[in-house]
This record gives structure tokens, sequence and C-alpha cells, in this order.
């Protein structure tokens, strides 16, 4: 009888455990993939020193599509560009030499997000660039 109840009691046991572990892996599951999709691209802009010139660099997911274009304030398309390579990294330098004083937009577009980041250019003696 002793042997009975305790074969019982640990198939009971070992029955919860086995439960309890398939509810942490697809808790575990969910996380990852939430993780996954908040994190999808992050893009800065840089001022080559003593130039006209700007860097966008963009680290996003290997395999998304990414599209870049710089616009002026009333919306006029100066550079349209769709980069589709699997590399989890895009890098561009930008000659501003050729646009007027102004504030520019570089819009950078991965799938569903968009992100946006301000050029104002400025003549003087020479062009300042300002990046915001």
């Amino acid at each position: 009888m002793k042997i009975s109840s305790i074969s019982k009691l640990f198939c009971a046991l070992a029955l919860t455990l086995s439960l309890a572990s398939f509810t942490t892996d697809k808790k575990k599951n969910r996380e990852e993939k939430t993780a996954a999709n908040a994190v999808a691209f992050d893009a800065a802009l840089y001022k080559i020193n003593d130039t006209n010139k700007v860097k966008l660099s963009v680290n996003k997911s290997a395999g998304d599509n990414l599209r870049i274009i710089l616009k002026d304030k009333s919306g006029k398309v100066y550079y349209n560009e769709m980069f589709s390579e699997n590399d989890a990294k895009y890098r561009r330098v930008f000659d501003l030499d050729e646009v007027g004083d102004g504030v520019y937009y570089f819009e950078v577009i991965n799938n569903k997000q968009k992100l946006v980041k301000q050029v104002e250019i400025e003549s003087t003696s020479e062009k300042l660039i300002s990046l915001r």
C-alpha cells in the first residue's frame, strides 16, 4: 500500500513539474518576440568637420527594407533611396553643398516605423550645418 501511494505521489509531482516548465517556456517565447519587435532600428546623423557633408548611420535588423528620403520644409524630395540588402548597417555620406539655406529632414522608414532627423543649413562665409 505504501509503495502505491508513493508512486502516485511521485507521478503527480512529475506531472506538475512538467506542466510548469511548459508554461515557463511559453512566457519566455512571448517575451523574446515582444523584445524583438520593440527594437527595430536606430539612426544617427553626424556632421563631417570642415565640410558641408553629413553622414547618416542606421542600424537595422538584417534583411529588413529601409527607405531614406531627404526633404525640405515644403516637402520637395531631394533624395529617395530604397535599401534592401541583408546588411544590418546602412552608412551614407550626403553632400549638402548643392542645396540652399533652410531646414531639411531625413526620413528613415523601416517597415511601419519612421524616424525623422532634422538638418538646418545657414550660409555665412561658410555654410553652417545644425543637426537636431
